[in-house]
């Protein structure tokens, strides 16, 4: 996440908001590549992708339901990732076995009622400047500082509204290896330091870049 992060999230959520409402067709589990823009399912994982300015394409393998391989070239910004909807509660494993040009790649999703847009960061990191630090938890072998940002009036997965953001940073994972997140570890966290969740909307490991940058990303979760 960087300074504008917070800017090009709000673009995605538009962006993902319209075309709910103009009703753009989801491409069909059947589609083995998806380019720059679209969510739906893949062999019974939830996918989802955006980009703004340049280009880039997430192709699903056939041998491996869980894996996307997102290549990006001179993008604005981009999120892509697979993962479930709904998200909840789940030991979420992942080998993300080739990694350049992200910015982050992390445990993302969302939940309603409350609103919140939540990240468990795993590679790289997220820009933390502008928001406030609520301690840390130590999850599958790993510290994570926990930060949260209140975006006021801004698009989200139900529209312009104020919500809040959890943001769980840590950033050391390795490629070529199997990891594991315990996602009840955070959410529990969060709840315990009055950071609440509410219903489960989808969750995707998700590589994001932005600021064009350009890259490649093949990962695998389970």
């Amino acid at each position: 996440m960087h300074s504008m992060r917070f800017f090009m999230s709000q673009v995605y959520r538009i962006a993902l908001f319209a075309l709910a409402i103009v009703g753009l067709a989801t491409i069909t589990a059947s589609a083995q590549t998806v380019y720059n823009n679209g969510t739906g399912y893949n062999q019974g994982f939830f996918y989802s992708l955006y980009t703004s300015g340049g280009s880039s394409n997430m192709t699903f393998s056939s041998q491996y339901a869980g894996n996307y391989a997102l290549s990006f070239s001179n993008v604005n910004d981009v999120v892509g990732g697979k993962g479930w909807n709904p998200g909840g509660y789940r030991t979420v494993g992942y080998n993300v076995g080739a990694a350049s040009g992200y910015n982050n790649i992390s445990i993302y999703g969302w939940t309603t009622s409350p609103l919140v847009e939540y990240y468990i960061c795993e590679f790289g990191s997220l820009y933390t400047g502008n928001a406030q630090y609520k301690g840390s938890v130590s999850s599958d072998g790993h510290n994570y500082n926990t930060y949260e940002h209140q975006q006021v009036n801004q698009p989200s997965i139900q529209g312009t509204a104020t919500f809040e953001q959890y943001l769980d940073n840590w950033g050391g994972s390795s490629t070529g290896s199997n990891h594991a997140v315990n996602t009840g570890n955070h959410f529990n966290h969060w709840n315990n330091i009055g950071m609440h969740m509410g219903n489960f909307n989808y969750m995707i490991l998700g590589t994001e870049a932005y600021s064009g940058r350009s890259g490649y990303v093949n990962a695998t979760v389970w």
